[in-house]
C-alpha cells in the first residue's frame, strides 16, 4: 500500500510539471523596459523573456560560530524560458533559492569539514508559469526536489512566485510554497518556506536587497521555524554578466536552538549570474 501511494504522488509531481506545457502560451508578453538584460532588475518580471537561456553560480561559505568554511559549497541553478511565460529550471539551492544555507550542490570541504554527505547530494526540477504581468507579476511554481541520493528522499514544492512593483525602484519578491514529502515520510517532514526580498533600485545596473523570509517542518513547526534576515547587492556588468554578494544571519528572528545564538549562524554568498 505504501508503495502505491508513493506511486501515486510521485506521478502527480510528475505530472504537475507537464500541465503547463499544455497550457496556452503563445502569447507574448509584453517587455517591462527596453534596457539591455540586467539593468533596472527590480522593474523586471520573475522569469526569463522566450528563449533566454541563464545560470545562476552561487558560492557559498558557512560564516557561523566555529564554524567558518564548514562547510563551503558551489551551487547552480539552470534555466531556460521556452516561451513568455513558461520557463524550466535545475536546481541546486533548494526551495529558498539563493537564501538556502551552504552544503547544497558540490560541497567543496568534505564531510570532516561540513558537508552532509560527500560531493554531491541533492538536486531539483523546477517550472513556473506566468498567470499575470505588469505592476504585479506572477507565476505558479513547482519544484521537484532531491534532498538526498542515500537514502532516496524527495519532496514536492507547490507554490506561486510573485513581484509587486512599488513605482521603479522597489519591489517586493516573494515565493512561497509548501514541500510535501513524497519518500521517507517516517523521517522527512512536510514543509513551508516563504522567501522574501525587498529590491531597491539604486542606479540602472545596482540593486540592493534585504532578505528575509519563513521556513520550518509542518508538523514541528513551533520548534523548528526559522527566519533569517540579510542583505544583498547585484551588479550588472554586461547583458551577459552579474556579480552579487549576500550576507545573511540565517535565523535571526526564528525559534531559538538551546547554545546557539541568534547572531551565531551566519553565511556569505558570492553571486555569478549568467544570460545568453
Amino acid at each position: 500500500m505504501m508503495n502505491i501511494k508513493r506511486t501515486c504522488l510521485i506521478a502527480c509531481a510528475l505530472g504537475s510539471f507537464a500541465v503547463p506545457a499544455y497550457a496556452d502560451h503563445t502569447e507574448d508578453v509584453p517587455p517591462v523596459t527596453s534596457a539591455p538584460d540586467g539593468q533596472y532588475a527590480v522593474m523586471r518580471g520573475v522569469q526569463g523573456p522566450a528563449g533566454m537561456l541563464s545560470a545562476r553560480i552561487l558560492l557559498d561559505i558557512n560564516l557561523s560560530a566555529d564554524l567558518a568554511g564548514k562547510p563551503i559549497s558551489l551551487a547552480p541553478d539552470l534555466y531556460y524560458s521556452a516561451t513568455d511565460k513558461l520557463q524550466f529550471g535545475l536546481l541546486h539551492e533548494g526551495p529558498m533559492g539563493w537564501q538556502a544555507r551552504p552544503g547544497v550542490g558540490l560541497c567543496l570541504t568534505g564531510e570532516d569539514n561540513g558537508c552532509p554527505k560527500g560531493v554531491y547530494d541533492n538536486v531539483g526540477f523546477d517550472v513556473m508559469y506566468g498567470v499575470a504581468f505588469g505592476d504585479f507579476h506572477m507565476s505558479t511554481h513547482t519544484s521537484l526536489f532531491v534532498n538526498s541520493f542515500d537514502p532516496w528522499t524527495m519532496n514536492l514544492a507547490l507554490g506561486a512566485a510573485a513581484k509587486l512593483h512599488l513605482g521603479t525602484r522597489f519591489a517586493l519578491l516573494l515565493d512561497p510554497k509548501v514541500a510535501i514529502a513524497l519518500t521517507e515520510r517516517e523521517t522527512q517532514d512536510d514543509a513551508i518556506y516563504i522567501p522574501l526580498e525587498l529590491q531597491l533600485q539604486a542606479g540602472a545596473a545596482t540593486t540592493l536587497k534585504l532578505l528575509t523570509g519563513l521556513s520550518g517542518g509542518l508538523s514541528t513547526f513551533g520548534d523548528s521555524y526559522e527566519i533569517p534576515l540579510g542583505f544583498g547587492l547585484l551588479q550588472n556588468l554586461t547583458r551577459h554578466f552579474d556579480l552579487g554578494v549576500r550576507f545573511s544571519f540565517d535565523n535571526l528572528l526564528g525559534h531559538e536552538t538551546v547554545g546557539v545564538g541568534r547572531a551565531d549562524t551566519r553565511s556569505l554568498a558570492l553571486l555569478v549570474n549568467v544570460r545568453s
